[in-house]
C-alpha cells in the first residue's frame, strides 16, 4: 500500500469515518465478537461511560443499547474503531482520520478490516461519515485492499 497515494482520505474535514458490512445477522455479530475477542487488540466495552466487563453475547450487548450509551472500542495502534450497537442489520464501527497518519496506521486499519471480513465472510466498506455510498476503500475476506 502506498501511504502517499491515500493520505489525502484521512485528511481531517471534521468527520469521522465509518466501517460497514451489511447485510449482518446476529450470528454475523458474534462470529464478528468472538474473532474481536481472539485479537490481541485491546477491547474496551463501556455502558454509560465508564468500561464494564464485556458481555457473553451480542444479544445482550443489543439490550443494553435499548436503554444505555454503549459503546465497543477496539483499539488497534493508534487508531480506535468503536461500535454503538446502531442495528443488528449493519456492523458499524466509526474511527477518527487523525488518527490514520502514516503507512503503518494504514496497515492497523487494514488488519482491522481483515479481520472483521474474514470473521463474517464478507466484504467491509470504509466510507465517509453516514454515507455508506461513498466508499473510500473495500476488504475483501481473502485481506486484499481495494482503493476506487
Amino acid at each position: 500500500m502506498d501511504w502517499t497515494a491515500q493520505q489525502h482520505h484521512f485528511r481531517w474535514d471534521g468527520t469521522l469515518r465509518d466501517i460497514y458490512i451489511a447485510p449482518t445477522t446476529m450470528a454475523d455479530w458474534q462470529r464478528v465478537l468472538a474473532r474481536l475477542r481472539q485479537e490481541p487488540a485491546l477491547l474496551e466495552y463501556r455502558l454509560d461511560g465508564p468500561p464494564t466487563p464485556l458481555p457473553a453475547t451480542v444479544s445482550d450487548m443489543f439490550a443494553a443499547a435499548k436503554s444505555h450509551a454503549v459503546t465497543l472500542a477496539c483499539h488497534k495502534g493508534k487508531v480506535v474503531h468503536a461500535c454503538h450497537f446502531f442495528s443488528p442489520g449493519q456492523i458499524e464501527f466509526d474511527l477518527d482520520p487523525r488518527n490514520v497518519q502514516s503507512g503503518h496506521d494504514l496497515l492497523d486499519l487494514r488488519h482491522f478490516m481483515t479481520t472483521l471480513a474474514r470473521a463474517c465472510g464478507r466484504t467491509v466498506l470504509l466510507t465517509h461519515e453516514n454515507a455508506p455510498e461513498q466508499v473510500i476503500a473495500r476488504v475483501l475476506p481473502t485481506g486484499q485492499m481495494l482503493w476506487p
